[in-house]
């Protein structure tokens, strides 16, 4: 959280007035830090799943409503250091302001994007067999690429997948669980820096894929808890924290007066947003 109050930066040691830094709860107290001098926990020698291979998910799409959006990219990203990409072209037009996040254009979508269903049936098979083989599915915010591949999937009347069966880590979901008190950006290119990892170009489906890994990976070498959880008990765990850590920000939009209701499914979402 912002510090309240001025204090000596537990890294630099020097001077933090109030309000320009972070008070960050340790066993031993709160310790006040400038924002620039705020780093990760080192990494410790413990093993865990990060040790195992794990396969990257991610999506660019044209809509932040995952029940709408029609997938553009996506890619899976192996530990064997392999990835496979998808270019779609979703058969509507991209709007202006979904481009100028990912940089997909309606050009480049009809003259090198692959049919829809075609694609995504490829893309499906292919996650389902990641499924059937018990490997974790590392995506960052996993509901929103998971809803909207399921919808999309059925959009096209294309099987849907076992998420059931699914074992998912959501990076998102564990760096709010080890740094509750954290104040400052929680985007994938926030935690990138916070955690040394290099996230290469941004809203690429496949440098986004194994930033997350990445980032999950580091997460866990820093913190024995979430390594030493075995990763079936850590997806159910992920479902308890992500709807615990929803009801917080439901919280604070209704205690901003904000009229907007925070789905607490994970990592399915079965109603619309809005």
């Amino acid at each position: 959280m912002i510090n309240k109050f001025p204090g000596s930066c537990g890294t630099c040691r020097r001077r933090v007035e109030a309000g320009a830094g972070q008070a960050i709860r340790l066993e031993t107290g709160w310790t006040t830090y400038h924002d620039h001098c705020l780093v990760a926990p080192p990494r410790g020698t413990h093993r865990g799943w990060h040790d195992l291979p794990v396969v990257g998910f991610d999506v660019e799409t044209t809509s932040d409503e995952p029940m709408d959006a029609r997938i553009v990219s996506a890619a899976l990203t192996y530990s064997d250091g392999t990835t496979t990409r998808w270019l779609i072209n979703p058969g509507v037009p991209i709007p202006s302001r979904t481009t100028e996040i990912h940089g997909i254009t309606d050009e480049m979508v009809r003259s090198a994007g692959r049919p829809p269903r075609e694609a995504l049936a490829e893309l499906g098979t292919a996650i389902e067999k990641v499924i059937a083989d018990g490997t974790p599915l590392v995506a960052f915010c996993a509901h929103y690429d998971v809803t909207t591949l399921h919808s999309e999937l059925a959009r096209h009347a294309l099987p849907s997948l076992d998420w059931g069966r699914a074992v998912i880590i959501d990076p998102s979901i564990l760096h709010q669980e080890v740094e509750p008190h954290r104040y400052g950006g929680r985007q994938l290119g926030d935690l990138c820096r916070y955690y040394e990892v290099d996230l290469g170009s941004a809203h690429d489906a496949a440098a986004d894929a194994r930033a997350a890994v990445d980032v999950a990976v580091s997460i866990a070498a820093r913190h024995e808890r979430i390594a030493r959880t075995l990763p079936d008990d850590l997806h159910r765990a992920q479902i308890s924290w992500y709807a615990a850590q929803k009801r917080k920000l439901q919280d604070y939009f209704d205690w901003q007066g904000h009229d907007e209701a925070v789905s607490l499914e994970w990592p399915l979402e079965t109603e619309r947003r809005r």
